[in-house]
């Protein structure tokens, strides 16, 4: 049961990283865009979206198969 926990608690640290990384990713691209529109948003929305997942992929990975000195 406590293995259950651990990895539970590991997928909700990548998924938190994974969800800033896409905010982040979103306020600093509009920010350099220097538009506000509202088509500018949805873009860069959708683009934070793709890089919040694929960033989470490489998350997973790394955890998975880059093991720390333990």
């Amino acid at each position: 049961m406590h293995f259950i926990n651990t990895e539970l608690m590991e997928l909700k640290k990548i998924v938190v990283q994974a969800i800033v990384g896409a905010v982040l990713f979103v306020i600093i691209s509009v920010i350099l865009e220097g538009s506000y529109g509202q088509e500018i948003w949805i873009e860069k929305v959708m683009k934070g979206l793709l890089f919040g997942l694929v960033y989470g992929v490489f998350l997973v990975l790394k955890e998975k198969f880059i093991k720390k000195g333990n």
